[in-house]
C-alpha cells in the first residue's frame, strides 16, 4: 500500500511501527547517544565529556586525527583530549566529538540511484558549519547549539535507509528535481524523514532545539518561538549547501526559505550574498570533518 493511498490513521500507524522498531534496537552507537546527552546538558563540564570521549580509544583517536588537520592550523601537536581542550577549546571539541562518533553509520559508500550515504554524511556536516557560522552571524546567542541541529537535522533519512530499506528505494527511485523530497516520502510511504527523526529523537532524549530543527526544518514558521532562530540558521544552511550541490539525496529540489526566514535572521540581499561566498572558505576548512 503506497503513502498516498493510506488514510491519515494508516499513515500514523505505520511511521508508529517503524519508530518502535528503531527504538528497539537504537541506531545510534552509544557512545553517540552519550556524547549527545553530555553537550546538550547545561551541567555538563568540561571534565564529563573528557571522562565520555577517553572511554572509547577509537573515538579519541579520530578526535586526534582531525585535531591534528590542516582544518585548524595548530602549530603545536595535539596528544590528548585535555590537550586539544585547551588549544581548541570545549566548543571545538564538543563539535568534534559529536561529528567523529557519529560519523561510523555514514562510512557505507553503497550508491543507490542519486543517493549515498557518504553524500548525505558530507551535506549533514557542511549544514552543520555553515549552520554555525549563519547563526553566529545572526546574532544568536546560542549559535553553538547550531552545530548539532545542523548535524542532525535529516537523521530520519539515514534511518529509512536503515530501517525500511525497501521503502527507502522506491523513494530514491521516484526522486525528481520536480517534486520536493518531502512530498515524495509521503506519497510513497505515508510519512515523511523529518517525522521519522524527530519521533525517534524524541524517544531518545534529545534537546528540544534539536528535536525541532529535524521536525520543521523545512518549514521553520512551526518552531516555538525560543527554538526558531537556530532552526532557521539551519533551513538557509541547508539552502545554501544544497545550492552548492552538496545535497541529501542527490537532487537539488530544496525550496528556498521564506522570505521572513532571511529577516528574522537579519540577511538582506548583500548579506545573502556575502554569507554564500563567504561558505566555501568555511567548508574547506572543514573539509577534515567530513571525511573524520
Amino acid at each position: 500500500m503506497v503513502g498516498s493511498t493510506m488514510t491519515l490513521s494508516e499513515q500514523m500507524a505505520a511511521l508508529d511501527r517503524l519508530v518502535k522498531r528503531i527504538d528497539e534496537i537504537s541506531s545510534l552507537p552509544d557512545i553517540a547517544m552519550r556524547v549527545i546527552e553530555v553537550v546538550s546538558s547545561p551541567d555538563s563540564a568540561v571534565a564529563d565529556l573528557r571522562l565520555i570521549v577517553e572511554s572509547d580509544p577509537a573515538l579519541v583517536a579520530r578526535i586526534l586525527r582531525t585535531a591534528n588537520s590542516s582544518a585548524y592550523g595548530l602549530s603545536t601537536r595535539v596528544d590528548s583530549i585535555h590537550r586539544a581542550i585547551a588549544l581548541l577549546g570545549f566548543n571545538a571539541v564538543k563539535d568534534l566529538a559529536i561529528t567523529a562518533s557519529i560519523a561510523q553509520i555514514f562510512k557505507d559508500k553503497t550508491n543507490i540511484g542519486t543517493y549515498n550515504r557518504a553524500s548525505l554524511w558530507k551535506h549533514l556536516v557542511c549544514v552543520a558549519v555553515a549552520s554555525r557560522m549563519i547563526a553566529s552571524r545572526s546574532g544568536i546567542q546560542e549559535f553553538d547549539e547550531a552545530y548539532m541541529c545542523g548535524l542532525l537535522h535529516d537523521i530520519g533519512i539515514v534511518l529509512m535507509d536503515q530501517h525500511n530499506h525497501k521503502g527507502f528505494l522506491e523513494v530514491v527511485a521516484a526522486l525528481s528535481v520536480d517534486e520536493p523530497t518531502l512530498v515524495t516520502e509521503r506519497r510513497i510511504l505515508g510519512f515523511d524523514h523529518t517525522q521519522l527523526g524527530s519521533e525517534v529523537s524524541q524517544r531518545w532524549g534529545f534537546p528540544t532545539s534539536v528535536l525541532q530543527t529535524i521536525k520543521y526544518h523545512h518549514d521553520t514558521s512551526r518552531c516555538d518561538a525560543e527554538v526558531r532562530p537556530i532552526a532557521q540558521a539551519v533551513e538557509v544552511a541547508n539552502f545554501f549547501c544544497t545550492k552548492k550541490n552538496i545535497t541529501a539525496m542527490g537532487l537539488m529540489n530544496v525550496p528556498a526559505p521564506a522570505g521572513e526566514t532571511f529577516a528574522a535572521l537579519s540577511i538582506g540581499r548583500n548579506e545573502l550574498k556575502v554569507l554564500f561566498q563567504d561558505l566555501d572558505a568555511e567548508l574547506e576548512k572543514s573539509r577534515d570533518l567530513y571525511e573524520i
